[in-house]
């Protein structure tokens, strides 16, 4: 900018002496080189990129990646469902004007799957439950899961199978995220290279701390048998081996029955269920009130960082208050 305004003093001095035909032709030169400089800088010097993320804990994980270069943009709201969130204006705003977008994919943030189509962010599109090297889990089928399951076997998903989305419950599959995306954006931001790939070292290292952290924390209640309200802890639960045997609910939008809940019920006596867990975004006294006089302890877990702050280290303090939580239910 200095160099353009420079050139544009230097032009005007000029300008004074030579008649108003010259000038008129020099004053469109002019223009002309300006336009051509400020297109140059434009498509070959470095802007902070613009990336949106859609759920807070992938959001923090790229706020490593990126932390001292950029800050990503969040899409979803705090306490919303990625299952039934309703696409506000203003954030589809943020969407349109990021140049990268990085979501989980199709399964989990119905949101998104409509204007994925329409926009083309220019450093590209990421889904995670895409690449190379995650870990994706089938999602488990039926209301109680198969008794006597080896939770140290680990499964996979194949292509027949629908996936289950929340892969960032895993700690593995946080450390190729970060991977990944410090990849992807030193080949489209080479400038900052080697900041991306130091922030992702040290991201790896913490997470690599959090692994052992959550693995000392849980030991001592791995065979404690438990109850989900919605099946979204598979990932953490084979990760830490513990002991989750059913769901509450298949569609946690829609309304337990009468014959489900006897089947939850049933479950909870012939497997000595003393906790089951419900997330953030689901009623208290829904769950409460299915489950009255069961003698159960009902704890929240919150998997997308609701109550936590935004940041680079939310995702540590989500997967740790989960871990606490169950913890100290099954402890009792």
């Amino acid at each position: 900018m200095v160099g353009l305004i420079t050139f544009t003093v230097v032009m005007d001095m000029v300008d004074s002496s030579i008649t108003l035909t010259e000038r008129l032709w020099n004053h469109m030169h002019k223009r002309l080189i300006q336009a051509l400089l400020l297109f140059f800088c434009t498509t070959t010097c470095f802007a902070i990129p613009r990336v949106a993320v859609t759920i807070k804990p992938v959001h923090a994980l790229v706020a490593s990646v990126g932390e001292g270069i950029f800050e990503p943009e969040l899409l979803l709201p705090d306490y919303a469902s990625p299952h039934t969130y309703q696409l506000k204006p203003s954030t589809l705003k943020t969407l349109q004007q990021a140049d990268m977008v990085i979501w989980v994919g199709p399964a989990l943030e119905l949101f998104m799957n409509k204007p994925i189509a329409q926009i083309h962010p220019s450093m590209g599109l990421i889904t995670l439950s895409q690449i190379p090297g995650i870990s994706l889990l089938p999602q488990r089928k039926g209301r109680a899961w198969q008794e006597g399951h080896d939770h140290h076997e680990h499964h996979s998903a194949n292509e027949k199978d629908l996936i289950d989305p929340h892969l960032w419950l895993s700690t593995d599959n946080a450390k190729v995220i970060v991977n990944y995306i410090a990849t992807f954006l030193s080949t489209k931001d080479p400038e900052h290279a080697l900041q991306y790939q130091h922030n992702a070292k040290q991201t790896i290292e913490r997470l690599d701390g959090l692994k052992k952290t959550l693995r000392s924390m849980l030991q001592d209640v791995q065979t404690q048998p438990f109850l989900v309200y919605h099946d979204g802890y598979q990932y953490f639960q084979e990760e830490f081996h513990l002991n989750g045997i059913g769901t509450i609910v298949l569609n946690p939008h829609l309304p337990l029955s009468a014959h489900s809940l006897s089947t939850v019920q049933q479950l909870i006596k012939t497997q000595h269920v003393k906790c089951v867990f419900r997330e953030t975004e689901f009623s208290d006294t829904m769950v409460r009130n299915s489950l009255n006089n069961m003698g159960v302890t009902v704890a929240e877990l919150d998997p997308l960082g609701a109550r936590l702050k935004s940041g680079p280290d939310n995702y540590d303090k989500t997967l740790l208050e989960i871990g606490k939580t169950m913890k100290e239910c099954l402890s009792k």
